[in-house]
């Protein structure tokens, strides 16, 4: 997929390289397919040329450093983008980093609106890769679907509360370093002495692990549920609704605010309620207590 400018005759950055890659045939083939080039947010199809690929798909992202702020159109280019691999019968699709670049988007948002978009969007698209340019930008697409796995690992835990299990809570909090988000899941209270509490943990810094199970950003919260269920033999279905109304509102926030809750950290003082997203001051009451 090529980052392209409006005008769909070549450019800088991913541009210029696709079309040096590709050859003239590529600029031939947007002269003759876009004579008035290609809006924003839109995406359009034209021969790979000389690249070994059958076609490129170029989209149109937002110039942030312009004026153009809207994430939506950032969005759309990833999901009309999928929607031309599937008009194609594409089975693979390599991304840039739309915007990111000259265009200036800010990369740790442009990275979260790419993961975000194309974890959401409905495709037949069998692979689907995120081409990052640089380290640091290796890191941060990293972070972003770990993110994502987070928050379906939380959902799964409401999963469980619908199907009975509503003992089941989740602890969610930073690392001593403050760099690793870190939850741990239990079907007896956390007060408990921890030789005595049963629970299964996850950590960020565990990467695509959980319960010794390669996970990724798509393993929904009902295969998690399942882990959960496995990994706390004995686990009966219990009722504390007041626990599960709780645990439902808090994630109605977590994905408003698309951050995941910290219940403490070593870096702050106590301060009531769990904050959602450490360090932005959203914080939602502590759960009630255990039945």
């Amino acid at each position: 997929m090529n980052a392209a400018n409006r005008r769909m005759r070549g450019g800088g950055g991913v541009d210029g390289a696709i079309h040096r890659a590709g050859g003239p045939e590529v600029l031939a083939d947007c002269i003759e397919r876009f004579p008035e080039g290609l809006a924003t947010g839109d995406a359009g199809v034209t021969t790979a040329g000389r690249l070994p690929a059958k076609w490129v798909i170029h989209t149109v992202g937002p110039n942030f450093a312009a004026g153009e702020h809207d994430p939506a159109l950032l969005a759309s280019c990833y999901r009309r983008s999928l929607q031309v691999a599937d008009e194609l019968g594409a089975r693979s699709v390599a991304f840039p980093l739309v915007s990111a670049g000259v265009y200036g988007w800010p990369r740790r948002d442009a990275v979260r609106i790419a993961v975000r978009t194309l974890l959401s969007t409905e495709t037949r698209v069998d692979d689907v890769r995120v081409v990052a340019f640089d380290e640091d930008l290796h890191d941060l697409v990293q972070s972003a679907i770990t993110h994502r796995m987070a928050l379906h690992l939380l959902e799964s835990v409401r999963v469980l509360h619908d199907r009975g299990y509503q003992t089941v809570r989740a602890l969610p909090y930073m690392s001593p370093s403050g760099l690793h988000w870190r939850v741990e899941i239990s079907d007896t209270p956390f007060y408990t002495d921890a030789s005595a509490r049963r629970s299964v943990g996850y950590s960020t810094a565990g990467g695509l692990q959980f319960v010794g199970t390669a996970v990724t950003a798509t393993t929904s919260p009902e295969v998690f549920a399942e882990l959960i269920v496995r990994a706390l033999p004995g686990l009966a279905p219990a009722a504390d609704p007041r626990y599960a109304a709780w645990y439902s509102e808090l994630l109605d926030v977590v994905n408003e605010q698309d951050e995941l809750p910290v219940a403490f950290a070593d870096d702050y003082a106590p301060q009531p309620g769990w904050e959602i997203g450490w360090g932005s001051g959203v914080r939602v009451p502590e759960p009630p207590a255990a039945v």
